[in-house]
């Protein structure tokens, strides 16, 4: 079938920040855009730059319902290029990607290749093979042995579970006493997660990289991680652009060994005993600071959306520094859990500032923040979630 070249693009995950940059990225450049999720009240569908939307099954409960619907959809309302952009969707989708491919452009590399940094011990054992610093690592053969096989780690170590993202799942063991349960805990979340020796707390970098079907080197930036929520292991809640082309070498190197295509970031630690950049993991997909690498210049979306066509592009390495962005709602979040709250810098409360953006909130474009609130509020009553969010006890 001859894949359309109409200007439609079709994203998933309607309800997350990447898919809300994504949707303005490439409306701003005149492109109709169609979103799906499984809720109607999500913040992309209520963005100006958002055309038509599709209710779906949840991809997580109902993934072959999901896949059915999609392609439905595909086929009666042809699109020119289809972006998924949560690794849960994007697992499945590329499970069917002969199906997909049928209908539309989907600019990914194959499954297999994508397993490699969507499996954090893969990941590792690639970090081994081309020389890239990493925490020294065990992957137990079962979770009786783990005590056993990581004797000769030093303590404390943290166990990561090796398919969930955003720091979910990730416990920090001081003892070895204290090993065991904690490993069959994550274990039961996700089977047989690694073990990590822990580096001491540094500062954290995303390296953000596209690559071309030649597996080139299109357009990088690094950001920074300038504060988090939760505090140690959570997303970034503030992001600025820095320049550390050290950390592109790295991420362009782990990626080309595996012959990349798409989009991806590698996040490091740098180890504040000798300065070493180590690589904690590598996102093959859209990453959820995305807004941050398009406000320092470089429009990821829309430069994926010219590869997918066919169109040779010119490389993008350079890019506005000291430029930071903030996730307002979450960084709320860190305000209220961080016991130096008001010695932070930036301030809190520095809202006006030429450098100083949001990656929710825009006064070009309103109704997505207004609805995130709106979504929020049905869980301002569950106890549980003042709980999780460090706000009770």
């Amino acid at each position: 079938m001859t894949i359309p070249n109409n200007g439609h693009v079709f994203l998933t995950d309607g309800a997350i920040r990447p898919t809300l940059a994504a949707a303005r990225a490439l409306g701003r450049h005149g492109l109709t855009i169609t979103c799906s999720e499984k809720t109607i009240l999500n913040m992309t569908f209520f963005s100006r730059y958002c055309h038509y939307y599709l209710r779906t099954p949840s991809p997580l409960k109902f993934p072959q319902a999901f896949v059915n619907s999609l392609l439905s959809y595909l086929d009666q309302n042809p699109q020119e290029c289809l972006l998924p952009i949560e690794p849960s969707t994007l697992d499945i989708i590329l499970k069917y990607r002969h199906e997909f491919e049928q209908l539309t452009n989907l600019p990914f590399v194959d499954n297999k290749t994508y397993q490699i940094f969507r499996d954090k011990s893969k990941t590792i054992e690639m970090a081994k093979r081309t020389g890239i610093p990493h925490p020294r690592t065990v992957f137990p053969s079962s979770p009786e042995k783990c005590i056993e096989e990581t004797k000769l780690l030093r303590f404390p170590v943290v166990i990561k579970p090796r398919h969930l993202w955003s720091g979910r799942g990730i416990r920090h063991v001081k003892k070895p006493s204290q090993l065991l349960e904690a490993y069959h805990r994550i274990h039961e979340l996700d089977p047989m997660p690694l073990i990590q020796e822990e580096v001491p707390q540094g500062e954290k970098y995303h390296a953000c990289c596209l690559f071309d079907e030649n597996s080139r080197p299109v357009a990088t930036c690094v950001q920074r991680e300038v504060r988090n929520f939760p505090l140690r292991d959570g997303p970034s809640t503030v992001q600025e652009s820095v320049w550390r082309p050290d950390l592109v070498d790295l991420t362009v190197k782990i990626l080309s060994a595996a012959n990349w295509y798409g989009v991806a970031s590698a996040d490091f630690m740098i180890n504040p005993r000798d300065g070493t950049p180590m690589l904690m993991e590598v996102n093959p997909r859209f990453w959820g600071a995305l807004q941050m690498s398009i406000l320092c210049g470089i429009n990821f979306p829309y430069l994926l959306y010219k590869i997918a066509r066919g169109e040779k592009i010119e490389p993008v390495h350079t890019y506005k520094v000291g430029v930071m962005c903030r996730a307002l709602p979450y960084d709320i979040l860190h305000f209220l859990n961080n016991s130096h709250r008001w010695k932070m810098q930036p301030s809190f409360f520095k809202f006006f500032h030429p450098q100083i953006h949001f990656d929710i909130i825009s006064a070009h474009d309103s109704m997505p923040a207004l609805t995130f609130f709106l979504t929020c509020i049905p869980h301002l009553s569950n106890p549980k979630m003042w709980i999780r969010l460090g706000l009770m006890k």
